[in-house]
């Protein structure tokens, strides 16, 4: 043997964070270890009475260093404790410690509890050592934590629950779900109370805190049972009690048949609420509608009974329905066939959509009378192919266009451009003209906004709802501050309890006590993390229920969440954690409770998801458990703010000149192009952009037919240009996720979202179950990853970069912006957006606290987009810094000033748009300039409009800070604050914001006036 492979280099790590590398022999023991700790590292000066631990187990003194399991990454820890001289204890033998009770224990600091409790946290979760390894079972102490043996270690009730081998967990007590729970020497005696201790993640309460009782509450009852109990520490902050409304009924319309008036008695139905008397009325006289009337208010009869109406009497007669999710297709397709079979009308109703199977699309198209599909089916498949839908085009009475306020922003240009082409196909070439019925969540404009969508001059709103309503209760929960950090009284800081932990609780709460429940999360990581600690917390309070809770959002595959939907709607299912994929109008059948796990970002999905629970006049319930940020404890300190905020308008921009050069190349494939007739669908900018699509090569004059002069036929590149154009950005590239045991796919997720969930050594969460992704194959696409019972989970460490062409510290403008309305050194730049992942942090379930740091190399993610910027002159950021203000918090806020304030000056939505949020824990260089760049790949050409009202938007920025009320150095979301903020708005300054906006209008100001001196003096 060498010398090299005599000697073993072993890490030791105390509780306090330090550590050191002691090089000894292999054949040395490990009470030479401890010899040499006690004369080179300092923990061990100090504290000279210590054991060693591996991997949670404490280390035999006479066990030799070469034959301990110790890998790659593994460390040794030091445990200080201190010796009582009256009752001392050995562990030596099993007769010492039978009959005996545990001597009371000295107290030991609370900061080497916590650093104890995230040692072992850190230890639990690597993997344990090989059980064919026989030498290594014979180094760790056979001492069961389980036994209260460690009596010199620490206080009963502080021993790691976690045990590496499975030999160590076969003798700890069961806790009920088969995960260890360590039992210390009074409890084992019957001589302290018990406690339900969950030791994944330190989620459950003392069973005197927890609620064991299962009686059905209404939700009234509800709130006063939180306020004795959960609720009792203050979180409540507010109740908002909405009164119940009563139902406006009136008589079946005259103008409806007698088979249709008898169908829907036969269903249970004698009269129509107010609102759907009016809606059908109008709609069967042919004009164009939208409902916008509350969530459960009956919409679908609105549009479900002129249609078939119409069908039933005119035989040829078809019908569209377009939907923005396939699942609401599908709930729509079983309301459909239950009326249609009460009515007895024979009409083929049928889904065209992507899961609709190939074999079953010819006969679809031939037979189907009402056809179900969405925007994107529209987009790529039925108007490129248009001729294979003749029957039905040529044929078309309604277009039904349900969920309407969902088209907005990027996704709604798109959706309004779709709609003009189909329209054009209709009257152009099949000569028909279809009535319009939208249906809409209630908005600050409904009617403007359906009438931009499909291009309408006229449309009649229906308001007036006479759904009944039953009262609801909503509820501002925040999380009670019983949490300090710092090691001494003086640094410590007041830190709110987990709004994960306490919206889990509610769940639980919800669930035991017969309420039917939707947990409202904002992404799937809390969906599935919710979920799992609402399951934990059942184990203990109530068994049965654990796996009548689950999952809903999107990337589960479709049969998994059809599957869900059934279980809910059926009742088999009593709640589900769900990001806003439930948001819409899905039939889940009743609920009873919502929760809203902080602000969904904007006042019209809070009561969208609200407006879930309470169908059909039952009382309900809605708390909104705010997060630590400001917005949401701003909300929580002014409640007025949130229930008194106005809706926000749905905005539509269908004149988009970028989105408008998209879809043409589309419209002259369809059919040929001509500006005499088709300026009326494409608007005044139509001759224009032909010319640039004339240039580029995608569209040619046909000379050689009738009109040849006038009319422009598609020969670009692409074979179906409609192909090229993404109108939701969905991503083509997907990682796939892999159960190793079983080979099942898991769940697709888009290449842009893939690496925050899915890298190797990251913890996976499906259905609430813990999964160790093992193995990343970059090449194929594909994690793969096993179920794991760990104490962590994992959170990655990324930034985002938005590069602009020139180079990102390129400051000096390249052109000047001049027009008569205003002048700006304001730039629009191509820009490339990118996120690097770098590395991840294990983080503790029971502290949540990092326990350990990984580096990772993954590939970058990059689009290219568009930028609007401007610098922020160097005397205006001394200006700040001499003010002793923050100037990255001031640079974020006027930045979060100018994104709140676009979609006032143009046709966007917030969403559509991001800017440089300040990470507090970045120290990276990051550009003096106030910056917003378009959120889509390829951009949409917002960055050049607000480039055309840069000076007017910062004007209008500045108004909005200075003029805030507010006292607060971090705003409020009416100034500096954004619903959007990627860094939960940290690192926010108002007045230093104030500052910037000033100085920048100043420069910008004084730039341009000795611009036009200098002019005049030549």
């Amino acid at each position: 043997m060498t010398a090299e492979q005599e000697w073993s280099e072993v890490q030791v790590r105390a509780l306090d964070g330090r550590s050191t590398v002691v090089k000894l022999p292999l054949g040395a023991s490990v009470r030479d270890l401890k010899a040499a700790l006690r004369t080179s590292f300092l923990p061990a000066q100090v504290s000279p009475s210590f054991h060693l631990f591996l991997k949670g187990a404490k280390l035999r003194l006479d066990a030799e260093i070469g034959s301990l399991a110790i890998g790659d990454g593994d460390f040794i820890v030091l445990v200080p404790f201190t010796r009582t001289p009256q009752q001392h204890f050995s562990v030596s033998t099993a007769s010492q410690d039978q009959g005996h009770c545990p001597p009371k224990q000295p107290e030991v600091s609370s900061a080497a509890n916590s650093a104890w409790q995230d040692i072992m946290d850190d230890l639990s979760a690597m993997p344990a050592s090989p059980q064919s390894d026989a030498a290594s079972k014979d180094f760790y102490s056979s001492c069961d934590p389980c036994s209260g043996r460690f009596t010199e270690d620490m206080k009963a009730g502080q021993i790691s629950t976690s045990g590496s081998s499975r030999k160590r967990r076969k003798t700890c007590k069961e806790n009920g779900n088969g995960s260890p729970q360590m039992v210390s020497s009074s409890e084992a005696n019957g001589t302290a109370e018990k406690h339900n201790i969950s030791k994944k993640s330190g989620v459950a309460k003392s069973a005197a805190m927890l609620c064991h009782d299962m009686q059905p509450l209404k939700p009234a009852e509800m709130v006063e049972h939180l306020k004795q109990g959960l609720g009792k520490e203050g979180q409540i902050v507010h109740i908002q009690e909405i009164s119940s409304r009563e139902a406006s009924f009136t008589e079946l319309p005259c103008n409806l048949s007698e088979a249709m008036r008898e169908a829907l008695k036969s269903i249970g139905i004698s009269r129509l609420y107010s609102h759907q008397s009016q809606a059908i009325t109008s709609s069967i006289s042919g004009r164009h509608i939208v409902v916008a009337t509350s969530t459960s208010s009956g919409k679908s009869l609105c549009y479900n009974i002129p249609v078939l109406e119409c069908l039933s009497q005119d035989l040829m007669a078809c019908a569209l329905y377009i939907f923005p999710m396939k699942a609401l297709a599908q709930d729509q397709l079983r309301t459909l066939i239950k009326l249609k079979n009460a009515s007895h009308i024979d009409v083929d109703v049928k889904i065209y959509d992507g899961d609709t199977p190939r074999e079953d699309r010819l006969w679809i198209r031939d037979n189907a009378r009402l056809l179900i599909t969405n925007p994107d089916m529209l987009h790529v498949s039925i108007l490129p192919y248009h001729g294979q839908f003749q029957r039905i085009l040529s044929n078309l009475r309604y277009i039904v266009i349900d969920e309407a306020h969902s088209y907005k922003g990027a996704f709604g240009c798109h959706t309004a451009l779709i709609i003009r082409r189909l329209k054009r196909i209709c009257s152009n070439v099949y000569g028909s003209c279809p009535t319009f019925i939208f249906c809409t969540a209630t908005s600050a404009n409904p009617c403007e906004h359906v009438m931009e969508l499909a291009n309408l001059d006229e449309v009649e709103l229906i308001q007036n709802d006479g759904s009944p309503c039953g009262s609801k209760y909503f509820l501002l929960w925040n999380p009670s501050l019983p949490m300090t950090e710092g090691r001494s009284k003086a640094s410590s800081v007041h830190r709110r309890s987990s709004s994960i932990v306490e919206v889990s609780y509610l769940f639980s709460e919800m669930v035991q006590h017969g309420l039917r429940c939707i947990a409202f999360c904002k992404s799937r990581k809390l969906c599935e993390l919710v979920l799992a600690y609402t399951r934990e917390i059942l184990q203990e309070t109530a068994k049965e229920l654990v796996d009548s809770i689950c999952v809903y959002r999107a990337g589960y595959i479709a049969e998994d969440r059809r599957k869900i939907e059934a279980d809910l709607f059926g009742g088999k299912l009593h709640g589900v954690a769900a990001t806003n994929a439930l948001e819409l109008g899905i039939d889940v059948g009743h609920i009873d409770a919502t929760l809203h796990l902080g602000f969904p970002g904007s006042i019209a999905s809070l009561w969208q998801q609200a407006g879930r629970s309470g169908r059909r006049a039952k009382q309900s319930l809605a708390i909104y458990v705010a997060f630590e940020g400001p917005l949401d404890q701003y909300f929580m300190k002014f409640p007025h703010k949130l229930f008194g905020r106005s809706i926000e308008h749905c905005q539509v921009d269908s004149h988009n000149l970028k989105v408008l050069e998209q879809h043409l190349p589309c419209a002259a494939y369809e059919h040929p192009l001509c500006v005499q007739y088709d300026e009326c669908y494409f608007g005044s900018s139509l001759d224009s952009v032909m010319t640039t699509l004339k240039d580029k090569g995608y569209i040619i004059n046909n000379r050689a037919g009738p009109f040849s002069s006038s009319m422009w036929n598609y020969i670009g590149p692409e074979k179906s240009p409609s192909q090229a154009v993404s109108i939701r950005a969905i991503e083509q590239d997907r990682y796939k996720v892999i159960d190793k045991l079983n080979s099942r796919l898991l769940e697709e997720i888009e290449e842009s979202k893939a690496f925050f969930q899915v890298y190797e050594g990251a913890v996976y969460m499906h259905q609430g179950a813990n999964y160790l992704v093992e193995e990343l194959d970059l090449a194929s696409r594909t994690a793969f990853c096993r179920k794991a019972d760990l104490k962590y989970y994992t959170k990655t460490r990324d930034y985002t970069d938005i590069n602009v062409l020139g180079g990102e510290f390129a400051y000096l403008p390249t052109s000047i912006c001049r027009t008569n309305r205003v002048k700006t050194t304001a730039q629009a730049n191509d820009c490339t957006v990118t996120t690097k992942w770098f590395g991840f942090y294990r983080i503790s379930k029971s502290s949540n606290t990092i326990s350990d740091s990984f580096e990772l190399n993954l590939p970058p993610y990059s689009f290219t987009s568009q930028a609007v910027w401007v610098r922020i002159p160097h005397s205006v950021k001394m200006t700040v810094e001499e003010s002793k203000l923050e100037f990255r918090g001031g640079s974020h806020a006027a930045s979060h000033a100018l994104l709140n304030i676009v979609p006032l000056h143009m046709m966007c939505s917030a969403s559509d748009l991001g800017t440089e949020c300040a990470n507090p824990h970045e120290s990276r260089g990051i550009p003096d300039r106030i910056l917003l760049y378009d959120r889509h790949p390829g951009g949409i050409g917002i960055a050049s409009q607000a480039q055309m009202l840069f000076e007017e938007l910062l004007l209008a920025a500045l108004e909005v800070v200075s003029t805030c009320n507010c006292t607060s150095a971090v705003g409020c979301p009416n100034c500096i604050q954004s619903l959007t903020c990627s860094e939960y708005n940290e690192v926010l300054d108002k007045e230093a914001a104030i500052l910037i906006l000033k100085g920048v209008i100043d420069y910008e100001r004084s730039y341009f006036e000795a611009e036009d001196a200098s002019q005049r003096s030549c």
